[in-house]
């Protein structure tokens, strides 16, 4: 649906990324911005009680593990002639870890709270319910 038709109040006119991060870190940055810009978007997005911090980035800390996870072609190979850096698979390893172990209480705990819902009830079931309830589902 047309987000502007249905919430005239919603809109987004940029998703922002900074240039020359490595492909996979740039396209889970990709991720995570596009799950704010989903929630915003959402037909049901209430502007007069928006998602917690926590609750919000979170969610978008999920996404951006899950497309790391599952969104991605398989990592390339290392160049047996290039040894100048680190692997695509260890830089995926290390971005994934980075999420999962963050330390800062939005984007850590939120990210654990938000896979934890995701193990139970999925994502599709997840996002909607944050959408609605403005909190993660009891679990």
């Amino acid at each position: 649906p047309d987000a502007n038709k249905v919430n005239p109040e919603a809109s987004v006119t940029a998703i922002l990324c900074l240039s020359g991060l490595p492909r996979d870190l740039a396209a889970s940055v990709l991720a995570h911005e596009a799950t704010h810009a989903w929630i915003k978007l959402h037909p049901r997005f209430d502007f007069q009680k928006p998602v917690p911090e926590q609750v919000e980035e979170g969610c978008a800390q999920l996404i951006a593990h899950l497309f790391l996870n599952e969104g991605l072609d398989p990592p390339q190979p290392l160049d047996s002639h290039d040894l100048s850096g680190p692997s695509d698979e260890k830089l995926r390893q290390y971005f994934k870890f980075s999420i999962e172990t963050e330390e800062h209480d939005v984007y850590g705990n939120g990210y654990r709270r938000a896979a934890k819902a995701y193990s139970h009830i999925g994502i599709e079931a997840l996002m909607s319910h944050v959408v609605l309830y403005q909190q993660f589902p009891e679990t």
